[in-house]
């Protein structure tokens, strides 16, 4: 699994910035303080927190969000890391919290806290570590990101403290863990084995509390029978009581009915009152309404009279304006060409200028296609390169899984029979069986001893046969990216000719298409003018026609003014007269509501005086309810004093039953107790003894067999970076890293500055190198920040040696050496102008320098 992108907005001098990561070694090159080192700050902090990096050291100065986001590919599987967090003000003091953290597995997304998320790294990465988001990472800052200035803290370290991140690192830590456990597990169960025993014992007046539970359950049981009779008396006699009160209150709401009936009639009385008084208003106002009417009908009978006089001098007018546009219609011919040729006089010039504006720029663009071709045409490369290999590279993805998967059964075979001929090994010098203490001849066990010698050294060549099979993958895959990235470019290239190719014929029949048709709009405008001139003379005399029927039109529309007077005055006669007729039928109908009200009124009286009488015995039935209610309340009280005394005995009878139930449930659990305590004990003493001393042998061989490998790689990594023969890398066995100087070891110490920067590096090589070969590290890229501090420009140069040697799957460096850029892949440089770091990156390129300008990230 690899880094594949980083994403940040608002970290550190970043507003926003995205980046790619591919296979093989990035080159992150800027000047001091440009913001290289804040990317890889801002991965870490992503993965494990703020433990490491305080999270107010990476938000963007005056920035309320700041947003991360990582992503890694493994086989068949892509994942994003997404965290979003926010400036807070608790307490007078600023603080930042996640507003948002997401894990995406293949598109698929997760929302999860800190610790959850930490945790889910942690196993995604594959070695084991604190799931706290406020812990450090010891293997990560270790075996994968070295920080700026960092380097040599590992030189510096209590021995005790880094062998334990290193066990931590090569996963033996948990067989110490597991014998720590198990003898702490032993001490548990013994104790819980006593502890058993003695609740057993503390659980024996259960039987007395059992006999004596039963007899008050009895008693209680009498208690509440009495109880419950009393109560079925006193409800009865308040179900009486109750139907009594009901047909009290049914009189009572039959007298209350009407009193509200009585109340509703003299409020009917006084509406139809106010009703007839305003019925007779209306009727007097119909009245006057009526004779003012009668005069305007009158009035408009004059204009109505001329009505046949106004229509005869109509249609004599229509008749004269007909004809005049009859006349000018028969001319319409003439004019509507006249229009059509001023119009294609207008379009075919404004054709003919349209046509020369386009020649020019469409001169131009050929021009400047033409250039362009050629220029693609001079680009290489000329030819498509040739292929390394015929296979994929997801069948060498597929090969390489499997040269490793072999690779790593071949360690551990070999881990198993150099281990198997060590304890053969110590069997003959010791005379004494490790296992029974029995006395041994070294010559029966000789034979075992060649045969597991024979096996070992089989199981070595076979390991260094899968080493070279995987290295031999490995470059071949190399090789294939590197055909594939030439390919890519010899296609785009290709692209580019074909396009400019076709940009440039494009332009050439755009600019053939504008000539012709501005040659064509020449002779189009010299056409219609000639017409136009011969249409003119018919204007004049269509000029004088449309000044005769506007005269005529005008006296028509005269005409028409005044017959519209005269309909609209016999249409107010006839409204006039409907309505003189509809105030007529109203004043009919008000006349007979009148009679209707008076009526109402009278009959209303006699139904108030039969209401009045009913109502004089209500204040009898009201005082009788309220009594029989007071009596009710009473007995209801007696009743609920019943219920409650049911209820306590009810309850205490549940509870004495309840104690009963317990105490034959705890004179079961005693004898489960005592059985507990003798199994528990069985186990202490196996957990304690022969478990123990297993896991402690398993470890001690996983860790001489990683130190035997460290040690090997440490030597030849810090060979490579100091050249000098005199000095040798060693460690002890607490992983201590010293330096044999002409047969003297001498501590870290008293090494120069390059000189510890080199040994520091290489045990963090090495360590990296066995923590993946034992599969602890899922993870296969390193990062590197400034780790040439203290180098000279020779070792600079062996560093990336060193580095193209190993042929790490991905590395990640950091730097503002130039020299590096011989060994990248790819160089993204880091620019700041005006407080803002911006990215900047590319391929690597032979001839390529610190300071020129490389293409935009995607």
């Amino acid at each position: 699994m690899q880094l594949r992108r980083l994403s940040v907005k608002n970290i550190r001098s970043y507003e926003s910035a995205d980046l790619e990561f591919s296979d093989g070694t990035t080159l992150i090159a800027g000047d001091v303080g440009a913001g290289k080192t804040s990317l890889l700050y801002a991965i870490e902090m992503a993965l494990f927190g703020v433990a490491e990096v305080n999270a107010a050291y990476l938000v963007r100065h005056g920035a309320t969000h700041a947003e991360v986001l990582v992503g890694f590919e493994g086989p068949g599987h892509r994942y994003e890391i997404f965290l979003r967090f926010r400036r807070l003000r608790r307490k007078g003091q600023e603080t930042f919290e996640a507003e948002r953290i997401r894990f995406t597995e293949n598109g698929a997304g997760t929302a999860y806290s800190a610790t959850e998320l930490r945790q889910r790294v942690i196993d995604l990465l594959g070695f084991p570590d604190n799931p706290s988001p406020q812990a450090h990472s010891d293997l990560w800052r270790w075996a994968v990101y070295v920080p700026q200035e960092r380097m040599r803290d590992i030189l510096g370290a209590r021995p005790q403290e880094r062998l334990e991140t290193v066990r931590k690192a090569l996963g033996v830590e948990q067989y110490r863990t597991a014998a720590e456990n198990a003898q702490g597990l032993s001490a548990d169960l013994r104790r819980s084995a006593v502890s058993r025993r003695a609740e057993a014992d503390r659980l024996h007046h259960y039987e007395e509390q059992f006999a004596e539970g039963s007899a008050r359950a009895a008693q209680l049981r009498e208690e509440r029978d009495a109880t419950e009779r009393s109560l079925r008396v006193h409800e009865t006699e308040l179900a009486a009581r109750e139907r009594a009160r009901a047909e009290l209150e049914s009189s009572r709401r039959h007298a209350e009915a009407d009193v509200r009936e009585l109340a509703g009639l003299e409020r009917e009385q006084e509406t139809d009152a106010r009703s007839l008084e305003e019925l007779l208003r209306v009727m007097a106002e119909q009245t006057a309404q009526a004779e003012r009417l009668r005069s305007d009908a009158l009035a408009s009978g004059i204009e109505a009279d001329a009505l046949e006089a106004r229509r005869t001098a109509l249609s004599a007018a229509r008749e004269e304006v007909a004809r005049l546009r009859k006349e000018i219609e028969r001319r319409a011919d003439h004019l509507r060409s006249l229009a059509e040729a001023r119009a294609l006089v207008a379009s075919a010039e404004h054709a003919e200028v349209e046509a020369k504006a386009r020649l020019d720029p469409l001169r131009s663009e050929a021009d400047d296609a033409k250039r362009a071709h050629e220029a693609a045409l001079a680009e290489g490369p000329a030819k498509e390169p040739p292929a390394p290999t015929p296979r994929t590279l997801a069948a060498l993805d597929a090969r390489l899984v499997a040269a490793r998967e072999a690779e790593a059964h071949a360690l551990q075979a070999t881990t198993q029979a150099e281990s198997s001929l060590g304890e053969i090994e110590e069997l003959l010098r010791a005379g004494v069986c490790p296992r029974c203490q029995q006395p041994v001849r070294p010559t029966e066990y000789e034979p075992h001893r060649a045969e597991a010698l024979a096996l070992a050294k089989d199981a070595r060549a076979h390991l260094e046969a899968t080493e070279q099979d995987r290295k031999r993958i490995e470059e071949e895959r190399r090789a294939r990216e590197r055909y594939e990235r030439s390919l890519d470019r010899w296609n785009e290239v290709e692209k580019r000719r074909a396009m400019t190719r076709e940009a440039h014929d494009r332009a050439m029949h755009a600019l053939e298409e504008a000539e012709r048709a501005a040659e064509s709009a020449k002779r189009s405008v010299a056409a219609s003018r000639k017409r136009l001139d011969d249409l003119l003379p018919e204007e004049e005399r269509a000029s004088v026609l449309r000044a005769e029927l506007a005269r005529a039109e005008q006296a028509e529309a005269d005409r028409s003014r005044d017959l519209e007077k005269s309909v609209v005055a016999r249409e107010q006669r006839r409204g006039t007269d409907r309505i003189l007729e509809g105030l007529e039928t109203q004043r009919s109908r008000s006349q007979r509501e009148a009679a209707t009200l008076r009526g109402r009124i009278e009959a209303r009286v006699e139904r108030r005086k039969a209401l009045r009488g009913a109502t004089e015995g209500m204040e009898a039935l009201r005082l009788s309810a309220d009594r029989a209610e007071r009596e009710l309340v009473t007995l209801q009280e007696q009743l609920n004093a019943d219920r409650k005394a049911a209820g306590s005995l009810e309850s205490q009878l549940e509870s004495a039953l309840e104690r009963v139930r317990e105490a034959e449930t705890r004179r079961r659990e005693r004898a489960e107790l005592l059985a507990e305590a003798s199994d528990l004990e069985e186990k202490a003493v196996w957990v304690g003894d022969a478990f123990r001393t297993t896991v402690l042998e398993m470890e001690k061989k996983l860790l001489t067999h990683a130190q035997a490998i460290f040690e090997r790689e440490f030597a030849r990594y810090f060979a490579s970076l100091v050249d000098d023969p005199a000095l040798v890398a060693r460690t002890d066995p607490a992983f201590t890293p010293l330096v044999m100087i002409e047969g003297e070891w001498t501590p870290a110490e008293a090494l120069s500055g390059g000189e510890r920067t080199s040994l520091a590096l290489a045990f963090r090589l090495a360590l990296a190198h066995v923590v993946r070969s034992m599969g602890s590290l899922h993870l296969d890229t390193i990062l590197l920040d400034e780790p040439t501090d203290g180098f000279s420009p020779e070792q600079v140069i062996r560093m990336g040696e060193l580095l193209e040697e190993l042929a790490l799957p991905q590395v990640i460096i950091v730097s503002h050496e130039s020299q590096l850029a011989a060994i990248a892949d790819r160089v993204v440089r880091v620019r700041k102008v005006d407080g803002r770091s911006f990215l900047e990156g590319g391929p690597a390129l032979p001839d390529e320098s610190s300071e020129g300008p490389s293409a935009t990230l995607p």
